[in-house]
Order: structure tokens, then sequence, then C-alpha cells
């Protein structure tokens, strides 16, 4: 005997139905910072996020400094390779984006921006709900 099932009642099945043999779900990756830097709940602990924020933005400020020199190099030589495709008697210039050194700092930049975006959150937050806090007295 064949049986119809409607499409809505198949998508209900699936959404319904337990999860399927041998699947294994992805774990979900969580930036450390998020943890480690949880809501603010006192003036203390605003000052100790600001120390962080105030120490680890000179730091980002000289990578951000840095990659972006060595960015606006890389678009310089891509510019001269191009004027120099066409010589065949030119030396060959080559400058490897993918050098691990440059790729550290760039992480490391993006990971410090992503940090100290959170961390000036959390202390805007704090700040936000302490002034409401004391205009209720």
């Amino acid at each position: 005997m064949l049986a119809y099932v409607s499409e809505r009642a198949e998508e209900r099945k699936i959404l319904t139905g337990a999860i399927p043999v041998g699947h294994i779900p992805k774990p979900r990756v969580v930036a450390d910072y998020i943890i480690k830097y949880p809501e603010i709940h006192s003036v203390e602990d605003r000052e100790q996020y600001k120390a962080v924020f105030n120490d680890q933005y000179l730091e980002y400020k000289e990578l951000h400094r840095e990659i972006t020199a060595t960015l606006i190099k890389f678009q310089e030589l891509d510019s001269m390779m191009s004027q120099l495709i066409n010589n065949s008697r030119s030396p060959e210039v080559r400058h490897d984006i993918g050098d691990p050194h440059f790729l550290e700092k760039k992480e490391r930049c993006e990971y410090l921006k992503a940090k100290l975006s959170h961390i000036k959150m959390r202390i805007h937050d704090f700040d936000r709900n302490f002034t409401v806090k004391d205009s209720n007295y």
C-alpha cells in the first residue's frame, strides 16, 4: 500500500525527530574573552576592564600600523609586478603574503580588535546602567 505524505508533514517529522545515528554536532567556538570578560557588576570590575583595554590598545595600534604598512607595500609590489609582466627580461619580483610571521600578526590584530570591542561594549553597558541606577535615587 502506498501512503502519500504532505511535504509539510515531512518537515514536521524532521524537526521533531531524534538526532540521526552517527551525527556529530559541531562544537560552538566561543572566543576566550567572551567568557573572561562577562557583564560588569562593580566599579572595581570596570576599572580592571579599563586597564586591560588601555594596555592592549597600545599593542593593537602598533600591530594595526605594521599590518597597514605591509599591506600598502604589497599593493605597491603588485602594481610593480603588473608593469613588469610585459617585460620578460625583467627580474621576477616576488613577495609572499602567506608569510607566517605576517599572518600571525594579522591574526593577533584581528583578535585584539574583537577583544577590545567586547571590553569596550561591557564598559559602555556598565556606565549606561550605572548612570540609570544613580539617577533613580
